[in-house]
């Protein structure tokens, strides 16, 4: 499985391409321009032969969609975010039996249980085996936990909840990203798979970790408020049925958007 790793500006603190290149393992880093490139070797935090310029605008979504048309159709490719810090996972995660018997009288102890770490190497395997699971269920994109607290992970595998964008696993077909979401683009990219095939899968027993909104990157949420607030109003016009405006203390309403709880949700086979 190839790994994408999507960067910006963050020279001199980029933190995935070295967890990847620690282990050894096979990686491209895709930037924008060529200044950008050459900003990553002055850093020395990058490889310089992982790097490809895609000469696209400034965006996530542009870069994903040249990641794509890198791919073969049918290929499945690990997507992640240029600032990962750690992998955890469930202890025992292959013994366990889903769902756990998570309650707030045992969730420190079940936080202590998630707090197992991953190498790399070892998470590229999880990212095999998810794929598995996704070809058995005619889904095309898998991910995993975006939040820490063990009471919203007591079952193994969740269906059409979101897809948190800080690692993914992608397999090609004809669809591609909405260019009009670059900052939420993996709301939307959740939204766009369950619309298309009617699917998306998400193990809750692993989380990648990340720094979120930090300097560097494409900037922090105070920075892009406007252009959240843009593209939330796209996503909510463009998918209604899959995605809502939600308020959410501290921010303007409309900036923040959330996807639709849905009822009849696929069941793992």
């Amino acid at each position: 499985m190839r790994v994408f790793v999507f960067t910006y500006d963050r020279f001199d603190s980029i933190t995935t391409s070295g967890l990847l290149e620690a282990e050894g393992i096979d990686h491209i880093v895709l930037c924008h321009t060529e200044e950008q490139r050459q900003g990553f070797i002055d850093g020395g935090r990058v490889n310089p032969e992982r790097i490809i310029v895609t000469n696209q605008p400034k965006g996530l979504a542009y870069n994903r969609n040249y990641a794509l048309e890198m791919m073969e159709e049918g290929e499945w490719a690990m997507f992640l975010v240029d600032d990962l810090k750690d992998v955890t996972e469930l202890r025992n995660y292959d013994r366990a039996t889903s769902p756990l018997p998570i309650t707030m009288a045992n969730q420190k102890m079940y936080k202590e249980r998630f707090d197992t770490p991953l190498t790399m190497e070892k998470f590229l395997m999880r990212a095999e085996e998810l794929s598995k699971v996704c070809d058995r269920n005619n889904c095309y994109l898998g991910g995993w936990a975006g939040i820490d607290n063990p009471i919203f992970r007591c079952d193994h595998y969740k269906t059409n909840v979101l897809a948190d964008g800080r690692a993914w696993i992608v397999k090609k077909s004809h669809l591609r990203f909405d260019e009009g979401a670059q900052m939420i683009d993996d709301l939307c990219w959740t939204a766009q798979n369950i619309k298309e095939f009617g699917i998306v899968i998400v193990d809750l027993w692993i989380l990648p970790d990340c720094r979120r909104y930090s300097k560097g990157g494409f900037g922090s949420i105070e920075d892009r408020m406007e252009q959240k607030i843009r593209e939330a109003g796209h996503l909510v016009r463009t998918y209604p049925e899959f995605i809502q405006v939600k308020e959410k203390t501290g921010w303007v309403y409309g900036a923040h958007v959330v996807l639709r709880q849905m009822r009849n949700k696929p069941k793992i086979r």
